[in-house]
């Protein structure tokens, strides 16, 4: 791969059938049907070069399905098992960006033992001050999950950001919080096109669309804000928005080559 070009693959590991009027904020109020949306569970992989070396950075990490259903998910193919085949050994990863520190994107942390860990500084203090306060009871993370976070916070690997970073070259991001108080955006300038990985600050394309918040958030006038930054930064950069659990993803980009077609598709 060239200096400085950057390639960015989506792997799915689980799946889920929801109801639009149960993970959209106050569907009624919209005035349409409802009906079924198909959300997949997923974790991406950058591959680029610096320096003259190859470079492996991943976004989120999926989580153990089979060992704590939380929402009914369904385990598709294990995260382990499906970084091996996107060709990826986690002691080899260069860099783990945290969308934040729900259960299922920092589930399999600890995996990635030689990473830096790139998080937002607002949702670090959120979650570390509710597990100091002993205040994680009910909800979405758990201290074991935290915990590759503080062991990532000792070893020197953790790095918080707290505004609009440019975390490696092609890669920025940018805490617009609402989901989780400190939310990060992902935009990457890939070889063949920009994208904006949104992660849990838009699940599925109609949040896109019409700024429909989801049903989760910590903060609603936040959540809101975040969709119309989106929208401003896909217009001002001409980068393609990614859903961050929508299935349709996988309609619209090809399937990864060889044994990776399985989990991956290849968004650039």
């Amino acid at each position: 791969m060239p200096q400085g070009s950057l390639s960015v693959w989506q792997v799915k590991y689980g799946e889920r059938v929801v109801r639009r009027s149960d993970v959209l904020h106050d569907y009624a109020q919209y005035g349409v049907p409802d009906g079924n949306l198909d959300m997949d569970y997923n974790f991406w992989v950058v591959r680029g070069r610096d320096n003259g070396r190859d470079t492996t950075i991943l976004v989120d990490t999926g989580y153990d399905i089979a060992a704590r259903d939380w929402l009914g998910e369904i385990s598709v193919t294990p995260p382990p098992e499906g970084l091996d085949l996107v060709d990826v050994d986690p002691t080899t990863v260069d860099m783990v960006i945290t969308s934040h520190f729900h259960y299922d994107h920092i589930g399999y942390l600890h995996l990635f033992t030689n990473a830096q860990v790139v998080s937002g500084r607002v949702e670090y203090d959120y979650w570390f001050g509710k597990w100091e306060a002993g205040a994680l009871e009910g909800e979405f993370t758990t201290a074991e999950n935290l915990e590759p976070v503080r062991k990532a916070r000792d070893d020197g690997r953790l790095r918080l950001v707290s505004h609009e970073t440019e975390v490696f070259p092609g890669i920025t991001v940018y805490p617009i919080g609402g989901h989780c108080p400190g939310e990060l955006l992902v935009r990457i300038d890939a070889a063949t096109r920009g994208l904006i990985l949104a992660v849990d600050a838009a699940h599925f394309y109609e949040q896109i669309e019409n700024e429909w918040p989801f049903f989760a958030f910590t903060d609603l006038d936040e959540m809101k804000a975040g969709l119309a930054f989106i929208n401003r930064l896909a217009a001002e950069t001409g980068a393609e928005v990614i859903p961050g659990h929508d299935a349709r993803v996988r309609d619209r980009y090809p399937a990864a080559p060889g044994k990776a077609a399985k989990v991956a598709n290849v968004l650039a």
